[in-house]
């Protein structure tokens, strides 16, 4: 009788295996979701006191976009400058290859980087982010690491799309190769500025260039053409937002007249063959979460050496929430990536 039992048992298993109609497509009911547990005392009052973000509307002609950009970025300056202030990070705005840059450095320059510069490119959904708003995730790694940084303040929409900010980033690589070995430098950026990390690595590659030693992508948008998984299941959680509306239309203002499934707008279509190490970031309430992982996966596919880091409760660029306070958390993500780039910078 137990034999007979289990014989009925298997099947049925899989046939629930097998479905999908149960879940395709399913609207979840409301729920309350607490403040994680396992996180340190600093990072969860961070997520306690966090405001939702306010639906902004989209703008309706480019000055609207420029007004925008202007009214955005005025936050991320003035924390680029409490940051700075607090961690003794200094920098000097330069045109470098006939681009806008900022050369960041630490209070205190590490041996490993003593002779070395790495490269930032800033996100903020391809359009924002820009002037000294870039500096934030520069200084934070700067600090982190004690290495020197130039930050790549790129041309954006509306006035340029792509391929402008592509652009920048080749000319400035092209010129730091001049005086620094490619297998010694790193490319880092986090969101549209992962994207675009990824984007330029494939335009060397389409180039001929040689290509860094390694990579920094946090929580990266990779795919602009289709929504991964954790856009619907994290929205809510994430004071991101949402995809529809602003950042669905900062992805189709920056690709222009170029289709959203070109891998140097959307690096997830791309057919890797070889590519630098990578080292990534995100969290388990990211909104982007799925697009890193699919694009982690993309890099194993072809062998790449790859690290993926998930963040237990952490929304989008969480990890560098070091940049105000002392925040466990952000402590170890540096950590991270400094043992990555230790391995892999010669």
């Amino acid at each position: 009788m137990k034999t007979n039992y289990l014989r009925n048992l298997v099947p049925a298993i899989l046939v629930g295996l097998a479905s999908s109609a149960a879940i395709a497509n399913t609207t979840l009911n409301e729920r309350t979701i607490p403040t994680p547990v396992g996180l340190s005392a600093e990072f969860s009052h961070v997520i306690e006191n966090r405001e939702t973000s306010l639906t902004i509307p989209v703008p309706k002609s480019t000055e609207a976009w420029i007004s925008l950009q202007k009214q955005y970025d005025q936050p991320g300056i003035e924390l680029a400058r409490s940051a700075l202030e607090r961690l003794g990070v200094t920098y000097e705005a330069k045109i470098f290859a006939g681009v806008d840059t900022f050369f960041v450095s630490p209070k205190k320059i590490a041996s490993e980087y003593k002779d070395k510069w790495l490269i930032h490119i800033h996100g903020g959904a391809f359009v924002f982010g820009g002037g000294e708003s870039a500096l934030r995730e520069a200084a934070w790694l700067a600090n982190g690491l004690g290495a020197q940084v130039i930050s790549i303040d790129y041309r954006k929409p509306p006035l340029h799309p792509f391929p402008a900010a592509l652009e920048d980033t080749v000319a400035v690589w092209k010129e730091l190769l001049k005086t620094q070995k490619p297998e010694s430098t790193a490319i880092f950026g986090t969101s549209a500025g992962g994207n675009l990390t990824l984007a330029t690595t494939l335009k060397f590659q389409e180039l001929g260039l040689p290509l860094p030693g390694a990579l920094y992508v946090g929580t990266p948008a990779v795919d602009l053409k289709e929504t991964s998984d954790s856009w619907y299941v994290l929205e809510g959680l994430d004071p991101l937002g949402k995809r529809d509306g602003l950042i669905q239309s900062t992805f189709e203002l920056y690709a222009g007249e170029q289709s959203l499934s070109n891998p140097l707008i959307s690096p997830v279509y791309a057919d890797i063959e070889d590519f630098p190490p990578t080292v990534f970031l995100t969290g388990t309430r990211d909104l982007l979460l799925s697009d890193t992982v699919r694009m982690h996966r993309l890099l194993r596919s072809a062998d790449v050496e790859t690290a993926l880091h998930v963040y237990d409760g952490q929304s989008h660029g969480d990890y560098m929430s070091g940049l105000l306070a002392d925040i466990p958390e952000s402590d170890d993500a540096i950590k991270e990536i400094g043992q990555f780039f230790d391995t892999h910078l010669n």
